[in-house]
């Protein structure tokens, strides 16, 4: 296509307004155009593990500048940007790993995404070299135990960055070490972008005889006090299954706490599962997420996408994201076994002519996470950043 047309492809009819366009028509734009290319270098442990690895792989796929991502060493995948390797979690090695890498690349940002171990020396490091800093904001603090602490190590890279970026709005408390530390002040949130294929759903189809976890088998997932719902009789009468898709540290405290209560012919561990939107079916299944609270859930706008009715943990950050939708999932108000259990009823309970119409309305507002929507704004900030500090080197 000539080199014109491709541009035509990329503007809108009033010919002001950017529209989704493929990375080298991007590129051949940019060239042409003769605007500065910004290099990111990104910083994560692993590849490929959870939600915010797809988010990295979906924003070098889209976005429109260069991008090396530093990797813990062992956890490298087949990427299409550039990768280093981090040799090991001590201190000094990931200062100087990084220092030499922002260097050898000629990085103009350094974005920090998780573990705090791995990206609070990495921040000394790019304060070093005189770099701007994002820092990503992917976990909701829990308030309860040493947890309390662990969660809030990433407000020490947050103090070096020059921009905070969760993927939810973050509200907390009037009294709170987030506020106290003024974290709010540089916040800019920027929803998840999701590769989403909308599954068509008949009318009436939807009848969940079963429960679907997804999810990391974690204590802040709560599938213990699911377990404990499901073990009260009332359920147990109702319920054909629940099926637990997920690894983790509690899976086998879990698989006690089912053969203590008697529950083996109902729940059902699957272990990690790429395809379980194929496995499992939604008019047989409503999917379950217990957590103690729920932020930008990747897996419940994924379910939702494939025609699963969810029932899910009420939050104030969950209510924010889905303000102006005109159907709501079905929520858990209080993570009691009484409060799991009217949710879960609730849900069987209702007609499958009305799941399918709020699965369907909710279908309708998947669009705001649009993957080109999610990496619009990562370049518009980094933009900024690069301005605010010279332009790119």
């Amino acid at each position: 296509m000539p080199f014109f047309e491709r541009l035509a492809g990329c503007i809108s009819s009033d010919g002001m307004q950017f529209v989704e366009a493929s990375q080298d028509t991007i590129r051949t734009v940019s060239f042409f155009m003769q605007l500065p290319q910004i290099t990111i270098l990104h910083v994560i442990a692993h590849l490929e593990k959870g939600g915010a690895e797809k988010q990295l792989r979906l924003l070098t796929e889209r976005s429109e500048h260069r991008h090396v991502i530093a990797v813990l060493a062992g956890n490298e995948r087949e990427w299409g940007a550039r990768l280093v390797s981090v040799p090991n979690l001590a201190p000094g090695a990931i200062y100087r790993s990084i220092k030499t890498a922002i260097a050898a690349h000629e990085a103009d940002i350094v974005q920090l995404w998780l573990p705090p171990r791995l990206t609070l020396p990495a921040a000394f490091a790019a304060r070093a070299a005189g770099k701007p800093i994002i820092s990503g904001d992917r976990r909701k603090p829990r308030n309860y135990g040493v947890n309390a602490i662990k969660d809030r190590l990433g407000y020490l890279v947050h103090i070096l960055a020059d921009v905070v970026v969760p993927n939810y709005p973050f509200l907390p408390p009037p009294v709170s070490l987030r506020r106290a530390l003024r974290i709010g002040r540089k916040t800019r949130v920027i929803p998840n972008g999701l590769d989403l294929e909308l599954r068509p759903i008949a009318a009436s189809s939807i009848k969940p005889e079963r429960l679907l976890f997804i999810g990391r088998l974690v204590e802040q997932k709560r599938v213990d006090r699911v377990l404990d719902a499901v073990a009260r009789s009332a359920l147990r009468e109702r319920l054909a299954g629940l099926d637990i898709v997920g690894e983790g540290p509690l899976l086998e405290p879990l698989r006690t706490q089912v053969f203590a209560n008697g529950l083996e012919n109902l729940v059902t561990f699957h272990g990690y599962l790429d395809d379980w939107h194929e496995r499992f079916l939604p008019a047989t299944h409503a999917l379950i997420l217990p957590s103690a609270s729920e932020g930008m859930s990747n897996t419940l706008f994924e379910a939702i996408a494939c025609g699963f009715v969810p029932i899910v943990t009420r939050s104030p950050e969950l209510d924010a994201i889905l303000t102006g939708w005109s159907a709501q999932p079905i929520f858990i108000e209080t993570l009691s076994e009484q409060g799991i259990e009217t949710a879960i009823i609730r849900t069987i309970e209702s007609g499958g002519i009305d799941l399918a119409a709020r699965v369907e309305a909710m279908q309708s507002h998947l669009g705001q996470f649009a993957i080109a929507a999610m990496a619009r704004s990562y370049d518009q900030l980094y933009a900024s950043l690069v301005s605010r500090n010279g332009g790119p080197v």
